[in-house]
């Protein structure tokens, strides 16, 4: 009897178990996070140092230009007035603030039967080279009233390697006093140019010289569809030479800058060029170029310049070959190489210094002394506008 009684005693026990078991398998589990068992051996920091914030230097801002001039006979007045204000409309670019990186293309247009229908110049940052260019720029030709302005677009939009980031405001320039051809059925149509420049984010700013009324509406309508400004301005240019007290000053500084270059390799003569051309410009062109020349931080425009170059890390001295040496370093021991470009580089400091100091000046004295209407008043005015949609100010 007691074994009986016992072997009931434990099925109930089990069964018990059992019933307990499933109960808890069914119920819903708790999550918890496990506890993680740190070997012995491995200590935990508890306040770790935190890891150095890599400073990553801000792009420059870029303005990019590219002036579509029509260079027939009757845009003479229009051409010069370029001539003498190009530096003065990169000085003005130049002092915005954040300082922007600057390029300008240039497009010469007239039509079938001249000299040339176009010629292209792609976007460059040596200005120097630029002024180059457009000197070479002659008005002549044309005859009857319209022009190849749409082959002029065409090369300006599809032909320059404008920049692609969202940092680069971008404009075309189209500066003539005749409309398009729209006989032609050769391809190229001002409608389409101007949509495409727009899809690309290009402002095509439209400057009529003159009093033609086809080419006042079909500016306009060109300005509209690209997003860019329409401005109307005598025939001439309006454009007018004003003197200040400070051209004198700023032409020698002009000069002495230029004298910090070295030319080496295979840029010794194009440096040496550059550098005859720029202290043989009138006072007012030489006074505008240091003003743009001080605020970039150099002496010449383009490559070879050895001090700008060593400077940036692009060239060395140890890493010259004997032949692209320098005439006036060859001879000497290579410490005296060294110490020569780094003379030169402080003199250039301290001759941007005192540049960037009297253009302040001089800017503040031309300040709304322009005509209004005048070529470069109208881009500087248009320039300003645009520049605060890259964050640039003026």
């Amino acid at each position: 009897m007691d074994k009986k009684r016992s072997k009931i005693t434990y099925l109930l026990i089990g069964g018990t178990l059992c019933l307990a078991a499933w109960a808890a398998s069914a119920m819903p589990r708790l999550h918890t996070t496990p506890k993680v068992l740190t070997p012995p051996d491995v200590q935990i920091d508890s306040d770790p140092t935190p890891p150095k914030v890599v400073q990553v230097p801000k792009a420059r801002p870029r303005i990019e230009v590219v002036f579509a001039l029509d260079t027939t006979g009757s845009m003479t007045g229009l051409i010069d007035g370029a001539k003498r204000k190009i530096w003065s409309i990169a000085n003005f670019i130049a002092q915005g603030n954040p300082k922007p990186e600057l390029r300008i293309g240039l497009v010469a247009y007239r039509d079938k039967g001249d000299e040339y229908v176009t010629r292209f110049y792609d976007l460059s940052d040596d200005l120097d080279k630029v002024f180059e260019r457009l000197s070479s720029f002659e008005a002549a030709g044309g005859g009857d009233t319209p022009e190849h302005v749409s082959k002029a677009l065409s090369d300006a939009v599809n032909r320059a390697t404008w920049s692609s980031d969202q940092g680069t405001l971008k404009q075309i320039y189209l500066v003539g006093d005749a409309p398009p051809h729209t006989d032609y059925n050769d391809g190229y149509d001002y409608h389409q140019i101007a949509r495409k420049a727009h899809e690309l984010g290009i402002h095509i700013n439209t400057i009529r010289c003159g009093g033609d009324r086809q080419t006042q509406l079909v500016w306009n309508e060109i300005s509209n569809v690209a997003s860019g400004e329409y401005a109307s301005i005598d025939q001439t240019g309006g454009v007018i030479a004003i003197a200040t007290p400070y051209d004198d000053k700023l032409a020698d500084l002009n000069a002495k800058l230029v004298n910090t270059a070295i030319g080496y390799g295979r840029w010794r003569g194009e440096v040496s060029a550059k550098s005859a051309a720029a202290i043989a410009a009138p006072k007012g062109m030489a006074a505008d170029r240091a003003g743009f020349m001080g605020a970039s931080g150099g002496a010449v425009g383009g490559d070879g310049d050895l001090v700008r170059d060593i400077a940036s890390g692009k060239a060395s001295i140890d890493s010259l070959k004997p032949a692209d040496m320098p005439a006036e370093m060859a001879a000497m021991p290579a410490p005296a190489q060294k110490a020569y470009v780094a003379q030169k580089e402080a003199e250039r400091k301290k001759i941007s210094a005192e540049i960037n100091t009297i253009n302040a000046h001089r800017n503040g004295y031309l300040k709304d002394k322009n005509k209004a209407d005048a070529f470069d008043a109208r881009v500087e005015s248009t320039i300003k506008a645009q520049a605060a949609s890259i964050g640039v100010a003026y």
